[in-house]
């Protein structure tokens, strides 16, 4: 087990070989114990990763520079994010039995706050988070789940590991996951991935309807591709963002790393950092432009910020994060423009009364449908 730590330390830290790399996949595949570690030690140092993601984004700062261009009465409460302090010595593997048994007793939480308090806040409703898997049965799931309960179902169910599986997050609710690379997702509502539970195959594929937030593990020798809306988005180790929704035009936003993205026609363009592609649909012209990190990744943080947008965008997006329906009274009440914030950590009235305060609108809540008026 020693030697199997050190495999799977290499992967994690991006310094494993490409025959290194398929006898861990393989051991993964065929001994139980290994992939338990496998998913144990992911865990371990994703904390770490993890910490120093939500470290990266100041939602204090983000928040002035919206004030300085609306005026929003009630200020969104600054969260409180708990850190990890974690040992990266490769030389010594014993820190990872460690890490696992802390983790395992309680003594080490990650409570990285864009998470928790999305899934805190979503309790009682009756839809749920689920996987379907390859042989078509489905796995109620939530957010302490992880790849290796799915494993031990497709193993029981005696699914091929590298077949398409179906995760889907429904209105209201958001997910986190890794996936078996080590690279992690983090999902918005009202989105489904396919992916299989090993890549078996020359290149791990993904396929992507809503949105998503990717932090691909890097593995050269077999390139990370999603697959959304007809295009192709190609990473070896980078970090991005897509917003695919049905009826809406497709995002693509590079946070860090390199990507291509290709369309239908074969057209492909390589974005940097900052940079994003816009595309109304597969045949598209892929042209790059510049993108705000506060407005793109707000979602991650429970926050959407909105410039001069229409009221009936605005009414969608609060339909996928509240698991309502609004109801605009008046047709032309969509043409509306409002800019602001919407937190999805606060009652939904919340929400309304900041947009009614604008003198435009009244809104009524109804059992879960938001009914709105000309004022």
């Amino acid at each position: 087990m020693n030697d199997v730590e050190q495999l799977i330390i290499d992967k994690l830290t991006g310094h494993i070989g490409e025959e290194d790399d398929l006898r861990l996949s393989d051991l993964i595949a065929r001994h139980q114990e290994v992939e338990q570690l496998w998913q144990q030690m992911q865990q371990v140092y994703a904390m770490r990763k993890a910490v120093s993601f939500d470290q990266s984004f100041n939602v204090d700062e983000a928040w002035l520079a919206l004030q300085q261009k609306v005026n929003i009465p009630e200020r969104v409460a600054e969260p409180v994010t708990d850190t990890v302090a974690m040992p990266v010595r490769k030389t010594n593997p014993s820190w990872v039995r460690y890490g696992i048994a802390a983790a395992a007793t309680g003594i080490i939480i990650l409570a990285v706050w864009f998470l928790k308090s999305e899934f805190n806040s979503q309790e009682g409703t009756v839809k749920s988070i689920q996987i379907k898997l390859a042989n078509g049965s489905i796995v109620q799931t939530s957010a302490q789940d992880s790849l290796a309960g799915w494993m031990q179902n497709a193993r029981s169910a005696n699914i091929n590991p590298g077949e398409w599986n179906t995760l889907t997050v429904p209105a209201g609710k958001s997910y986190s996951f890794k996936l078996a690379d080590g690279s992690r997702v983090w999902m918005n509502a009202v989105s489904e991935l396919r992916f299989p539970l090993l890549f078996t195959r020359p290149q791990r594929i993904v396929e992507l309807k809503g949105e998503a937030y990717f932090k691909v593990a890097h593995q050269a020798s077999q390139p990370f591709w999603v697959q959304v809306n007809g295009l192709k988005v190609k990473a070896l180790g980078t970090e991005f963002n897509i917003k695919s929704y049905n009826g809406e035009s497709t995002y693509i936003s590079l946070v860090n790393g390199s990507v291509e993205v290709e369309n239908a026609k074969g057209q492909q363009i390589v974005l940097s950092p900052g940079e994003s592609v816009v595309v109304a649909d597969r045949n598209s012209a892929l042209q790059k432009e510049t993108f705000d990190n506060t407005v793109v990744l707000g979602w991650m943080q429970g926050l959407y910020y909105f410039r001069n947008e229409k009221l009936q965008q605005i009414a969608v997006v609060a339909e996928r994060w509240f698991d309502i329906n609004v109801q605009l009274k008046d047709p032309s009440l969509a043409a509306l423009h409002f800019s602001g914030a919407m937190d999805r950590n606060k009652p939904i009235n919340t929400f309304f009364n900041m947009l009614a305060s604008s003198g435009d609108i009244r809104f009524r809540n109804e059992e879960g449908k938001v009914i709105i008026t000309r004022n």
